[in-house]
């Protein structure tokens, strides 16, 4: 094991450095929240800065020795400090060589993807640089979050423990975890190339999964999926849903009208298709089931399925980057409003800059049609 101590790395959007005395205090007003603390904390802390600052400038202290793996995670473009994340000795363990992972992050920047880009950068530097053995940790199981992070970074369950924390009264059960360096890189390089990134375009995903004649075309705004479905549009063997006009305030064509009506006399009013995928899904496989055409379902909000079983016949995913994708939604916005206004395409840019955020959800559901 070589002693490299909180080498500074940087992702995409993060900057990953060893405590600094900036740090401090905004970090510490993140633990004190009980939503970061309660799952988090095994030792006490002071909710009085004045009471607390003396324990903060002991970490600081040893921030510099080359046995601290401890990062401040701090935002690449704003240098707002978002969380910590840190490899530490394993209690049960003399070796030290085998490690212990946690992190918190502030509540503001949760389910964002931040951590996971994170905890990548720093395994990937834990493994191929520091070159530890590898890493066992146990995390509450009702601390959902946390432990499908883990399981996502290709942590393998061990079995259980009892767990305390701070502010739990009670011991609670707890799921056990190892992480080796070929579970690791097998899925660090399986994810890299699988997964939709910001700046590089990837052949399309494609994957059969029954012999139903569905086709399944998704993939962020502005990164094709929808100039591939026209294709169909005018083969009379076809149907082709195109969800944007099923559930949007736009002109509807013959098939997805008759959808729109159908829905609209079932359910009175139109679904909310992000929170109700998979029903909608199953609603229209159904509906079109005795057409003995192929059907083709068009949509962003594959993303939000929850049960990737119930997906039929043949998927498309379209893995055009996201900057592509983003400048072709502002390109497309100007060409379809001709007379709008700067101030208007501001707020449309601005809006459509939470694709940034979507397309970690997208590679979610990449990843599960994946291991189907």
């Amino acid at each position: 094991m070589n002693f490299l101590g909180s080498k500074t790395l940087e992702t995409k959007r993060l900057i990953l450095h060893k405590t600094e005395e900036k740090d401090l205090k905004p970090l510490w007003k993140i633990l004190c929240l009980s939503e970061v603390n309660k799952y988090y904390l095994t030792t006490k802390i002071n909710f009085s800065w004045e009471d607390e600052k003396k324990w903060q400038y002991r970490k600081l202290e040893e921030a510099t020795n080359q046995d601290v793996f401890r990062w401040t995670i701090e935002l690449k473009n704003t240098h707002e400090v978002i969380g910590q994340i840190s490899i530490q000795e394993n209690d049960e363990s003399n070796d030290l060589a085998i490690r212990d992972i946690g992190w918190f992050i502030s509540p503001n920047f949760q389910r964002k993807g931040y951590c996971y880009e994170a905890a990548l950068e720093i395994l990937k530097y834990m493994f191929t640089e520091v070159k530890i053995k590898y890493i066992e940790t146990a995390i509450a199981k009702d601390n959902k979050p946390s432990w499908q992070l883990i399981e996502k970074l290709g942590f393998k369950k061990l079995g259980t423990k009892k767990l305390k924390y701070t502010f739990i009264e009670n011991e609670v059960e707890g799921i056990k975890y190892r992480l080796t360096k070929e579970n690791f890189l097998k899925e660090y390089f399986r994810k890299e190339e699988l997964y939709i990134t910001e700046d590089i375009d990837k052949d399309p995903y494609i994957k059969h999964l029954s012999d139903d004649n569905v086709l399944n075309i998704t993939g962020e705004s502005g990164s094709g999926k929808s100039t591939l479905a026209q294709k169909y549009k005018d083969n009379p063997d076809c149907i082709v849903i195109d969800t944007d006009q099923v559930f949007g305030n736009m002109e509807k064509d013959k098939n997805n009208q008759e959808l729109y009506d159908y829905l609209i006399k079932k359910h009175h009013e139109l679904p909310n298709i992000c929170y109700n995928f998979d029903e909608l899904y199953e609603e229209i496989i159904n509906y079109y089931k005795d057409k003995n055409k192929m059907l083709i379902i068009d949509s962003a909000q594959f993303r939000n399925m929850k049960n990737t079983k119930l997906l039929k016949g043949d998927i498309i995913i379209i893995r055009t980057c996201i900057n592509t994708c983003y400048q072709r939604c502002i390109k497309r916005y100007k060409e379809n409003k001709n007379d709008a206004t700067f101030e208007e395409i501001a707020a449309y840019s601005t809006k459509k800059q939470k694709i940034y955020d979507w397309y970690h959800a997208l590679n979610s559901f990449i990843d599960k049609v994946d291991k189907l």
